[in-house]
Order: C-alpha cells, then sequence, then structure tokens
C-alpha cells in the first residue's frame, strides 16, 4: 500500500511539472505568435424587422441596423478585440423573411452584401476579426442560414452553412460538412450556428478538423432539455470533450468564452454588452490522468477513438427511431414554425388586448383556437397559461 501512495505521488508531482511545464510554453505560443489575443463575443439587443413591411421598407431597416452593428464592432475594437463574434441572424430578418419566402431574392442577397461589406470595413479599421450570420437566398428560392468569417483587413476568409437545421427550419438546404480556416494568430477555426450545438457530432468533427477555437452564433442554447444551468453546463461540456475554445455569441441570453478544459473565463447577459477573454489559442489544452499527462490533450484524446466502433453515428435510421414514432410531418412543422413568428404573434397579441379589455370569453376562444393552430409551441404554452387564470376565476367573464 506505502508504495502505491508512493508512486501516486510521484505521478501527481509529474503532472504537476508538465503542467507548469505546460503554463511556461503557453507564455509565447506557437511558432512565435502574439502571447495571447483578446475574443469577444456579443449578446445584442434583439431587433426583428417587422415582417409586415415590403422589399424596400425592410431594406430601410436593415440599414438602420447596421447602423447599430457598426457602433458595436468599433467599441469591440477600441475595447481591444482581436476577435469579435456576432449572433446568429445578426441583421434580425428571420422574421421577415419566413413571413415573406416569395420575396426573399429582393431582400437578402443585398441585405447580406451590405453586411458583410460595411461591417468588414468597421472591423478592418481595428484590424479584428469578424463572425456574422443571416440566412442566404439564392436566384431559384432555396435559401440557407449561414456564417461568415472575415479577416483583420474585412475581407471574407470564408462561409459555414448550417449543418443541423432544427425541424421548423427544414426547408432550408443543409450544408454538408465542417469547414476549417487556418489563421496565423487564431490557429484553426470553425464556426458553427445555434442548433449545431445540440450535436455533439458537430463541433467533435471541427475539432477532428483542426479546429481550436470555435465562433457559435446563436440565439439558443446547446442542450433542448433542464434550465440555464444545463446549457451553460452543455457548452462547457462540448469545450472540454474536443479540448477547444468557444465563442459563443448570442441574442437574448448569456454570451460567453470557454476555455478547452470547460471553464467559463467570461460572460456576459448585458443587452448590447460583450463577454472577453485574452487567450492563448495554442495553449491551455493541458490535461490527462494520474499515468500520462499531456501539454496538448489533444496528441492522445483523438488518437485513443475508436471510429471502426462508431458507425451507427452516420446511420440515417438507427434502432431508436423504431421505438419513437415522428409525431410531426416536416412540412406541418416548418408551417407552424414559421407562422408563430409571424401571424401567431399577431393573433396571440389580439387575444391579449381581448383579456385585458376584461372580454374574457372572447380572449377564451382565440386561445384556444391558437393552441389548436400552432401545437407545441411558445404560443401553445403561452396560451394554456391564459386559459388556466381564466378558467380559475382569476379573470372576471364578461
Amino acid at each position: 500500500m506505502r508504495n502505491l501512495k508512493r508512486v501516486l505521488l510521484l505521478l501527481t508531482i509529474g503532472a504537476a511539472t508538465c503542467a507548469a511545464q505546460s503554463a511556461q510554453a503557453g507564455q509565447t505560443g506557437a511558432g512565435g505568435q502574439p502571447k495571447t489575443l483578446r475574443v469577444c463575443a456579443a449578446e445584442s439587443t434583439p431587433r426583428w424587422i417587422d415582417w409586415h413591411l415590403k422589399p424596400a421598407e425592410a431594406l430601410t431597416e436593415v440599414d438602420r441596423t447596421l447602423g447599430g452593428l457598426e457602433r458595436l464592432v468599433h467599441r469591440a475594437g477600441t475595447a481591444g478585440c482581436d476577435a469579435l463574434a456576432l449572433p446568429e441572424d445578426s441583421l434580425g430578418v428571420l422574421h421577415w423573411e419566413v413571413g415573406n419566402k416569395a420575396l426573399m431574392k429582393e431582400v437578402l442577397p443585398q441585405a447580406v452584401g451590405w453586411m458583410l461589406d460595411r461591417l468588414g470595413r468597421a472591423a478592418a479599421a481595428h484590424h479584428m476579426y469578424l463572425v456574422c450570420s443571416s440566412d442566404v437566398a439564392g436566384q431559384d428560392g432555396t435559401y440557407r442560414n449561414a456564417a461568415f468569417f472575415l479577416g483583420r483587413d474585412g475581407k471574407e476568409i470564408g462561409r459555414y452553412y448550417k449543418v443541423d437545421p432544427t425541424v421548423t427550419e427544414s426547408d432550408r438546404i443543409r450544408g454538408s460538412g465542417f469547414p476549417v480556416f487556418e489563421t496565423p494568430d487564431l490557429g484553426g477555426v470553425g464556426m458553427l450556428i445555434c442548433y449545431d450545438m445540440v450535436m455533439p457530432e458537430a463541433s467533435r468533427s471541427l475539432a477532428l478538423g483542426g479546429a481550436g477555437l470555435i465562433f457559435v452564433s446563436t440565439m439558443g442554447g446547446a442542450a433542448t432539455a433542464g434550465d440555464e444551468d444545463m446549457n451553460r453546463a452543455a457548452f462547457r461540456t462540448r469545450a472540454v470533450d474536443n479540448f477547444v475554445y468557444l465563442v459563443v455569441a448570442t441574442r437574448g441570453g448569456a454570451a460567453m468564452i470557454v476555455s478547452p478544459q470547460g471553464r467559463v473565463l467570461a460572460e456576459t447577459s448585458e443587452s448590447g454588452g460583450f463577454a472577453m477573454a485574452d487567450i492563448n489559442p495554442f495553449g491551455g489544452r493541458e490535461g490527462g490522468d494520474a499515468l500520462n499527462f499531456q501539454q496538448d490533450m489533444r496528441a492522445r484524446l483523438f488518437r485513443e477513438r475508436n471510429p471502426a466502433a462508431y458507425g451507427i453515428l452516420t446511420d440515417p435510421n438507427p434502432p431508436v427511431l423504431k421505438k419513437i414514432p415522428a409525431t410531426i410531418t416536416v412540412e406541418e412543422a416548418v408551417r407552424i414554425g414559421s407562422g408563430a413568428l409571424t401571424i401567431g404573434e399577431d393573433r396571440f397579441q389580439e387575444a391579449e388586448e381581448l383579456l385585458r379589455a376584461g372580454k374574457t370569453t372572447q380572449a377564451a376562444l382565440a386561445f384556444e383556437k391558437l393552441r389548436a393552430e400552432f401545437p407545441h409551441t411558445w404560443i401553445d404554452r403561452e396560451a394554456q397559461k391564459r386559459l388556466a387564470k381564466i378558467r380559475a376565476g382569476a379573470e372576471p367573464v364578461r
């Protein structure tokens, strides 16, 4: 027993020595790169372009939104950011486009062009990398969700098309892979969009492709069950599973920067605020166990995998689907999702006005119709709450 304790003590001392050497090595970075770079993630103020507007009016709103985003980019540059990520749907056109799908090609190409030009020039003024996001539309009426990676000169380095849209987004064309963009100072860079984070395979694919830093543009989280603590834990888990940095930019949530060891380095829920952290993109990956400690745990992690046993991951019809039948068709999900962001919102507000006016009988009928038309959405849940209050006599019936 004493010999075993002595061995474990020596292993612990050795691990500590490795960690100290790793930390020292991380001070200068790889290949003489700067010691640290400041990465920033925005938590931007929600701003939606009204879906009732005509295309020219929608573009006027895009112009106004870009003015605000330009100021935000300049603020980040003044704060010394080397790289800034903006949330998903940076321009706020989502509600407008799902209510005007036949007109998207009259707005999205020009709006995205303005975004890349104006935000690129703003970022270049501070010699800063930038990640932004928007849906893009083709002339054939197809569209897809994209994230754009701009270099320090403001020019596009590359773009990523969302691989994992939700069921309500299934009318978008899926991306076909996870590109990694090599840079001299950030190392390998990858991008993910919103629901991608719910799929562990997405971040693992980027890590296997050589990404050490992943920018996440989102309006949601990394978990679809539980509370905000669970969501935060899921982001941390994705980072430490792959020993990558995550820079998470969100709209109406918590922007954060997570280290390759799963530590939240910076976080903010302030509307219009930034999460900022100084990192060494080539360091911070020390890890291992009592018997083998690594300066960069990826040297072991990705060699210890057993890909031959993982074939089920690419099976489009795994056995579990036979146990859990589909509860909604893709077409119905798209219809409900698009309606919930447009006419559903309008009709919910009309029902709310009836309730505030004391017309509870009419309000109850309106809420019941909304529940039937938009099942399993936020409208369904909120309408159910209103109906429960009415039926409990919380509101007088007139």
